[in-house]
């Protein structure tokens, strides 16, 4: 897994190379809450066709040094230093819950670093039940063991998929989750939405219990030129769920810009 240094803290990414270059576009993907780059292997692999794809831990996931941050705004900075550590300068930008924040948050600090958004799974405004935030603030502190819920998956998914998740889950701390779990409840951009002016593709699971359809539509709303693709079966982790659904959305959308 290649690395490089931001600020002096070694961070850890994906890569995949596109077989053609045809395609100049880079599409960098940023994972959600507790997540890691692996969970866009899937999707990386379908579009290495045609595109290069970098995928990032962010700091303190899984292969990551560093600790998680507590605000978007904060992951939106460093995400604009691992571009420039990377020495790229526009780049499709695609995150996922509260990766989709942090790119909602680039498009309006930096849009001239971007060729496009790919939103998935995510919203203008991500609270957390205050249930959910305490039983992570809980396991953070060591008060209960981590354990993982499989509401974040459509009911039928399969049992495959459910461990992959639950793998994946595993690779990062309590504490970095609960931090984004914080990070996500302070987010809240619904005022500002219309001053992105960007292609973007906006995806979601129709099963999706985390940020329902209705966030998506009201992206859809705001974002001027926007395109919305509801993808059925999935749930909140479509691209685990249904990766070569997504990987059709986005070669679409890629393909009109």
């Amino acid at each position: 897994m290649p690395e490089v240094l931001v600020n002096g803290t070694k961070i850890n990414y994906l890569e995949t190379k596109a077989k053609s270059s045809e395609k100049e576009s880079t599409v960098v993907f940023i994972h959600g809450s507790g997540g890691n780059a692996g969970l866009w292997q899937k999707v990386m692999d379908g579009l290495a066709g045609q595109y290069r794809c970098l995928a990032v831990d962010l700091p303190g996931h899984d292969a990551s040094q560093g600790e998680g941050m507590k605000s978007i705004r904060e992951y939106c900075f460093f995400m604009n230093d691992f571009l420039d550590a990377l020495g790229s300068e526009s780049v499709v930008l695609g995150g996922h819950s509260m990766g989709g924040g942090i790119v909602q948050d680039f498009a309006l600090q930096y849009p001239e670093r971007l060729k496009a958004l790919l939103l998935m799974g995510t919203g203008a405004r991500l609270r957390v039940l205050p249930e959910a935030l305490e039983m992570n603030r809980k396991m953070a502190s060591g008060e209960i063991p981590p354990k993982f819920y499989p509401w974040v998956f459509a009911e039928k998914a399969s049992p495959e998929i459910l461990s992959e998740g639950e793998r994946e889950w595993a690779k990062t701390g309590s504490k970095v989750r609960y931090y984004d779990f914080l990070a996500c409840d302070r987010f809240d951009i619904m005022g500002e939405m219309e001053k992105i002016r960007l292609p973007v593709l906006i995806l979601c699971g129709r099963e999706d219990r985390l940020t329902p359809v209705k966030y998506s539509e009201f992206l859809n709303k705001k974002i001027a030129g926007s395109r919305l693709e509801v993808v059925e079966g999935a749930g909140h982790m479509v691209m685990l769920e249904a990766p070569q659904a997504v990987c059709g959305a986005i070669l679409g959308f890629l393909d009109r810009i």
